[in-house]
């Protein structure tokens, strides 16, 4: 396990976790009780914490659509963390599509109703499943594509609401709402400079990081911040600002012609008739 799935280079890892993470050499994190499981900008494993004392049996066991946990590190008490290699690992920085990184998310909520998982659980440190304090039991060796772990538990859509975002789904939100945001922005501060500009961004990130009703380690706000901080500083310009307003423009401010707004107007009193009618009866 140690050396298959995809750890940081440095990972936060900790032996008690009221006592703080700290970041150590990937060697030492593996002798260690908790471990990051995977880095913040790649995505390499799906883990969802399962706090019942019939862990292993919902991993395994009962009756399910989902498949097989590559491993389930449990606690004597039999809760457990259970893990889904990823053959192909997501990109969670923002240079990379949001779109498989929302369907990791939605892909994640399926497979914690499916087991009937802990949507709270913050996602960044899990079980170590090589540490001797922990029961693990392995499943398949061989990693899973995404598509694979599709359930029929697996929304069609996640809320993105920051007060409904767990897991994954924070990521998500604090990507598409402050790089939204970022967007307008840049034109009214592009000549502060490159640092007060990321300050920006990262107070904005912030204020949405404490929204969540599990708010996501400062690193990973900060590393969300600097990135789409970044990513604009580095991309935008004038002429490409004033194009992507111009586009955006053309996009909501088409001309509607006098039949269509006719149209609308006739529509409208119908449905007024119709109220004020139902009113009088």
């Amino acid at each position: 396990w140690g050396r298959e799935v995809l750890l940081p280079y440095r990972p936060h890892a900790t032996n008690d976790l009221r006592a703080g993470q700290y970041r150590y050499s990937r060697d030492e994190a593996l002798t260690m009780r908790y471990i990051e499981h995977s880095p913040h900008a790649l995505l390499g494993s799906i883990v969802i914490d399962c706090d019942h004392p019939d862990a292993a049996m919902r991993a395994f066991e009962q009756p399910s659509d989902h498949p097989a946990p590559n491993w389930v590190a449990q606690s004597p008490s039999g809760r457990a963390h259970l893990g889904w290699w990823l053959a192909g690992p997501v990109c969670r920085t923002d240079s990379a599509r949001l779109q498989p990184l929302r369907f990791a998310h939605r892909i994640e909520r399926g497979l914690c109703i499916s087991v009937g998982g802990d949507f709270a659980y913050g996602g960044q440190l899990t079980k170590n499943p090589i540490h001797p304090d922990w029961e693990t039991i392995y499943g398949p060796s061989r990693p899973y594509e995404l598509r694979d772990l599709v359930t029929v538990h697996t929304p069609r859509q996640a809320p993105r609401k920051p007060e409904k975002a767990v897991g994954l789904g924070r990521n998500v939100t604090m990507f598409d709402t402050a790089r939204t945001w970022a967007y307008g922005q840049w034109w009214h501060h592009r000549h502060d400079g490159l640092d007060a500009w990321l300050m920006l961004v990262l107070q904005h990130c912030h204020a949405i990081n404490t929204q969540f009703t599990a708010p996501l380690p400062f690193v990973e706000v900060r590393a969300t911040a600097y990135s789409i901080g970044k990513w604009i500083w580095r991309n935008f310009d004038e002429q490409a600002y004033r194009a992507r307003q111009a586009h955006l423009g053309s996009k909501g401010g088409k001309v509607v012609s006098p039949a269509k707004i006719e149209a609308n107007r006739q529509r409208r009193l119908k449905v007024d008739r119709t109220v004020a009618l139902e009113v009088l009866r």
